[in-house]
């Protein structure tokens, strides 16, 4: 493998898009998404847009937890790794903190309704169906994010209520990825190109 030094990066800051699952990336791919932009237009003539999420926490950043998937080797008498099986299946889930506590926000993450004084919910409510864009980039000011990842198919749910911290109010989400079916990839890299 080659040494590159411009593949080493930091992710100083970045945030998620989100669209409905199926929604193309927009034509230019990673470079199509910026840091401050409200909505992205997908690739596709459908008028799908990719929303951004807002502020999350600086604190607690997005994670991405793959688990499972995990294989055994099995031996016989002669040969010490005669075989190996898959043991288990993985799982991927995105998690993060946004700090922003309005109506789209909280919406989004409890699959809410609105009601005569905000936002109402339910503590069993059922999981929103995402696909989710999460851009980085070394510099505030930069004209394009440096790294990211595509979820095409998520089930967001909020991971905790409202956690009162010492600086902002957070509400967790986590996002698990599923399978976006018809041989497509769970989730891809975004480089840039």
């Amino acid at each position: 493998m080659a040494i590159n030094d411009n593949a080493v990066y930091f992710a100083e800051y970045g945030t998620i898009f989100y669209a409905e699952p199926g929604t193309a990336l927009p034509t230019n791919g990673l470079k199509g998404f910026h840091l401050t932009d409200t909505e992205v237009a997908s690739a596709g003539n459908d008028g799908k847009k990719w929303k951004n999420l807002g502020h999350t926490s600086n604190s607690n950043k997005i994670e991405i937890n793959l688990e499972g998937g995990e294989s055994d080797s099995f031996r016989s008498w002669l040969k010490s790794n005669l075989k190996t099986k898959k043991s288990s299946d993985g799982s991927m889930t995105v998690t993060a903190n946004a700090l922003q506590m309005d109506e789209e926000t909280l919406k989004l993450i409890f699959n809410g309704t609105d009601t005569d004084n905000g936002v109402g919910a339910n503590v069993n409510s059922d999981p929103k169906e995402l696909a989710i864009v999460v851009i980085t980039q070394e510099t505030q000011n930069s004209t394009e994010p440096v790294f990211g990842f595509h979820f095409p198919k998520t089930k967001v749910s909020p991971s905790g209520g409202p956690q009162l911290n010492d600086d902002f109010i957070e509400q967790g989400l986590t996002a698990t990825v599923e399978s976006p079916g018809t041989g497509k990839p769970d989730f891809e890299f975004l480089l840039l190109q």
